[in-house]
């Protein structure tokens, strides 16, 4: 009975503690809006800390002969805001300086 009631109790705190992240992570509009072209990925990262989520591309065009180019997009959720209440914002790479950013 007691291992029951510790196993419930401790999902619930796990639980609560997702939650309130969902809230805190992530970046304002200002933030976003403050992030210029041109800008690291990396300074991005180490001022924002690890972003929600992460793809990476590699691309090459065979008739120019040239070394693949390699692309990336992060993203972070509004923070502040509960999941789907928020924008997400990515932000893109080329050769890991910003190119592109979107709100959605």
């Amino acid at each position: 009975m007691l291992g029951g009631t510790l196993l419930i109790g401790g999902c619930v705190a796990l639980l609560g503690a997702g939650l309130s992240s969902e809230e805190t992570d992530g970046i304002t509009r200002t933030q976003f809006d403050g992030i210029s072209q041109g800008t690291l990925q990396q300074t991005i990262e180490e001022r924002f800390g690890e972003p929600e989520d992460a793809q990476e591309f590699e691309s090459q065009i065979p008739e120019l002969g040239d070394a693949p180019s390699r692309s990336s997009c992060i993203y972070y959720p509004e923070k502040g805001k509960p999941i789907l209440e928020g924008q997400s914002f990515q932000l893109c790479f080329d050769e890991g300086r910003l190119t592109s950013k979107n709100a959605y």
